[in-house]
Formats: structure tokens, sequence, C-alpha cells
């Protein structure tokens, strides 16, 4: 009953929002990207906090004091399971936008939703329009803007940390903007692999910031931020 109460909500409120696309697009036109902006953080903070309620989510939340509010940040997180990007976008202090696979985009509503806030969306098997992609992220941070990835690329959807693909932090020493080292543990148990959805208990710790401007390699900034995420798993 609860999985069939979260998929129900989670579409009833994108299709019930649909009509704000108008709005969206006016906005838009008058270049009024702060104002879009703010509307859509409300619509979308009011969707990922019930999704999270719905799905049983007992967060515990820590180290939020140690972002800063008043630069754009590079959220570098583990990824478990589907709740991640909802967990991340209602526990930061600040919202983001995110780094996504490109399979997102084509989601009707879901993908018009996530390009408008900013979403990177990038196709790993095309090399050249991921290095586009990449170089749109770079831009997004250095206009202000925080933006969240998953170096992993995929769910481990379970506790250990797959793949940690070093070149994704590229957007980090480019841009020149703090990564936030975020550890989401447990996360894979909200959602199975078949879809139902069980309640429990999840963290999510926020590390103290790393400067990407004291380094020129992408692995060792990697290595940095790989360790503060295992550091709190």
């Amino acid at each position: 009953m609860r999985t069939l109460v979260f998929q129900g909500y989670m579409w009833g409120y994108i299709l019930s929002k649909a009509n704000k696309t108008f709005t969206i697009n006016k906005l838009n036109k008058t270049g009024k990207s702060k104002e879009k902006l703010e509307l859509m953080d409300k619509i979308i903070l009011k969707c990922t906090k019930n999704l999270i309620k719905i799905s049983g989510a007992d967060l515990i939340v820590t180290g939020t004091e140690n972002i800063p509010l008043d630069e754009p940040v590079l959220y570098v997180a583990n990824h478990q399971g589907n709740m991640d990007i909802p967990i991340l976008y209602s526990t930061a202090p600040q919202t983001m936008a995110f780094v996504a696979k490109k399979e997102m985009e084509k989601i009707p509503l879901l993908g018009f939703w996530m390009k408008e806030r900013g979403c990177v969306f990038i196709d790993r098997d095309n090399a050249r329009s991921s290095l586009k992609s990449i170089n749109q992220a770079i831009e997004s941070l250095k206009s202000g803007h925080s933006i969240a990835i998953f170096p992993e690329g995929t769910r481990s959807k379970g506790p250990q940390i797959g793949d940690f693909k070093s070149g994704s932090l590229r957007i980090a020493i480019k841009s020149g903007v703090k990564v936030i080292p975020v550890t989401i543990k447990d996360s894979y148990k909200l959602i199975s692999e078949k879809g139902r959805n069980t309640p429990a208990q999840v963290s999510v710790h926020y590390s103290d910031p790393i400067d990407s401007r004291e380094f020129k390699d992408t692995n060792e900034l990697a290595t940095a931020v790989l360790a503060q995420i295992n550091k709190y798993l």
C-alpha cells in the first residue's frame, strides 16, 4: 500500500503542476530567471519533502553547518538508491541542480522540470556530448548556482560505494568552487529492486568543504572527497 501511495503521489503531484509550465515559459521570456528558480524550488521542495514522509524515511541529518551559504558549491555524494535526489534536495540548506543521466531528460514533465531547474544531462556513451554537459555545469557553478553530482554514475543499491569516477570532479576544479562531500547511508533500504517501498532510518552527513583550488588533479581531489564520504558511511 505504501508503494502505491508513494508512486501515486509523485506522479499525481507532477501532473497537478503541469499548468505551471505556462508561468515558467513566461518567466523565461521576460528574463526573470531568479523568480523562476524561486517558484520551482518552492514546488519541488514541497514534493520532495512529502515523498520522504510517505516513504517512511527517518532522516538523521548532520553537518549542515559546514556548508557556506554565500557561494555556490559542488555537492558530491555516494549514490545508494532512488531517494537520494529527494533526500539531498530536502536536507541541504541551499537548493541545487543535479547532474543526471541523459535518459531522465526524456521522462515526460519530470524531464522538463529538471531541465528548467538547471539540471545537466550527461550521455556517457557520447564523449563530445558529455564534454558539452560538463562545460555547462562549470558555467552554471560560475554563475552562482550550486550543483550536486553522484560520481558513481549509478546506484550501488547497497552499502558499498561503486566505481568512483574521478573525471566528474573536473567540474569543481575548472569552476574553482568548494566541494561538499555528502555521505548518504542506508537510503537503498527505502526502495527495493522490485520498487517496493519500506520505511528505514537514513543518515545524511555534510562534511567540511574541500577547496578545489588546492587541487590540480582530479584523482587527488576524488581521493580526498571519497575519504570523507567513507568516514561517515
